[in-house]
């Protein structure tokens, strides 16, 4: 089970992740952890609990990867991305990102194993396929 989770957040998709050095940033603007995850979870959440959680989150996680291309999330990197993809933009959206963050820290996240994507099946013989309709609605009327 880990303890980071990947997701789809702003222009591409990146890993968060809280080790112990990005908890105590939260702490140091938000408050202890376990109150931070109570609010997110529960209500009565700040901008901080959220901001702080992404930031973290991002920064820990390390990476990231936009169009096909990975990159390195740094201190700069994750700034960035609060500034353009969560500052100015509907908290109902980074809500949902710092809760599934938090989350993954506590109860952990596994991830779904890759599926090997199997050939298509060919149809062998040629089968009608029925519409549903029953043959006393299909009957002309002048039968």
């Amino acid at each position: 089970m880990q303890t980071g989770i990947s997701l789809s957040f702003a222009d591409g998709n990146y890993h968060f992740r809280l080790p112990i050095k990005r908890i105590v940033e939260i702490e140091a603007k938000a408050g202890p952890i376990d109150l931070v995850r109570h609010r997110l979870i529960s209500g009565g959440f700040s901008i901080h609990d959220v901001v702080e959680t992404i930031r973290q989150g991002l920064i820990g996680g390390g990476k990231g990867e936009v169009n096909g291309i990975e990159y390195v999330v740094s201190d700069l990197k994750a700034n960035s991305l609060i500034e353009n993809y969560v500052e100015d933009k509907p908290l109902a959206q980074s809500h949902v990102i710092a809760r599934a963050i938090i989350s993954a820290l506590y109860v952990g996240y596994e991830p779904e194993p890759a599926q090997k994507k199997s050939p298509p099946q060919q149809r062998t013989g040629s089968r009608r396929k029925s519409t549903g309709a029953s043959s006393s609605t299909t009957a002309s009327l002048s039968d």
